[in-house]
């Protein structure tokens, strides 16, 4: 999905939800036969799973990241949006809220505009507002029958928290060899840390992997960076996702600086082309 995202994409920062993707993925196979149902489950690496047990799966996935008792806060909607006059299987409705809480919601295709109101309003009531322009009215028409929405909303509090006066101003190096100027957050302290080769000689193969945990310890945001300048689109294809857990697993605690940059993200492109 990364690398499909970096193809099509321009000279932007990427963010995304591989969890978001699975369980919409997963929402959509509930409903396939056939080649379709294969091609999904092959896509998604379920072929070594009986069938249906990945559903089980999804589900303790979603209860496990959305407990109550964790020190972050993690939400996660799906929803149904159906054509009024559409009948829908009750199995398939039964296992839509049996594996992914999804409700079902009636609505009239045909008036476009209300219609993304309205999926827009419940997408922003379960992000705390922070996604409130998912869908447009373009998105739909008098032949749109049914609409697959999921959302997920993470909050969370470094476990050490980056002080706002210790924020620089830095130049950043883009892939074009441009400089730009950006906010670098600070800090120094134990974090854990270390340095990995992908087997490879490009950039001198070795790259810099931090962890830096969220309150609780539960879940952390792993940063990788190239020891060298090097433009992403030579690094990408060698930094697979087994030698990323690999590297994970390897990291020692160990005194660091931290030097972290305020990127921002506001733009939004559909990951699935028709």
């Amino acid at each position: 999905m990364y690398n499909h995202l970096r193809a099509t994409g321009e000279d932007e920062n990427i963010l995304f939800s591989p969890l978001s993707v699975t369980l919409a993925m997963g929402m959509m196979e509930l409903g396939a036969q056939g080649s379709t149902l294969r091609e999904i489950r092959h896509s998604m690496g379920y072929d070594s799973l009986k069938n249906g047990e990945e559903f089980s799966f999804l589900k303790d996935l979603s209860n496990m990241v959305t407990a109550e008792e964790s020190q972050y806060v993690m939400k996660i909607a799906n929803s149904l949006f159906v054509q009024n006059e559409l009948h829908v299987n009750d199995e398939f409705l039964h296992m839509m809220k049996k594996y992914f809480n999804a409700e079902v919601d009636r609505v009239d295709f045909s008036q476009n505009v209300a219609v993304a109101n309205h999926i827009n309003k419940w997408v922003a009531n379960n992000t705390n507002s922070l996604l409130k322009d998912l869908v447009s009215p373009r998105d739909f028409d008098a032949v749109t029958h049914l609409a697959l929405i999921n959302a997920v909303y993470f909050k969370g509090n470094w476990k050490s928290q980056f002080r706002p006066e210790n924020t620089r101003t830095f130049s950043f190096t883009k892939d074009d060899e441009s400089e730009v100027q950006i906010p670098m957050m600070y800090q120094q302290g134990e974090f854990y840390y270390g340095e990995f080769s992908d087997g490879s000689n490009e950039a001198g193969g070795i790259y810099q992997v931090l962890e830096i945990p969220y309150e609780g310890d539960e879940i952390s945001m792993m940063l990788v960076l190239s020891r060298q300048e090097v433009p992403l689109a030579t690094l990408e294809p060698l930094v697979k996702a087994q030698l990323i857990e690999e590297w994970a697993n390897s990291v020692k605690k160990q005194k660091v600086e931290v030097y972290l940059p305020r990127i921002p993200f506001d733009n939004m492109r559909n990951p699935v082309q028709y």
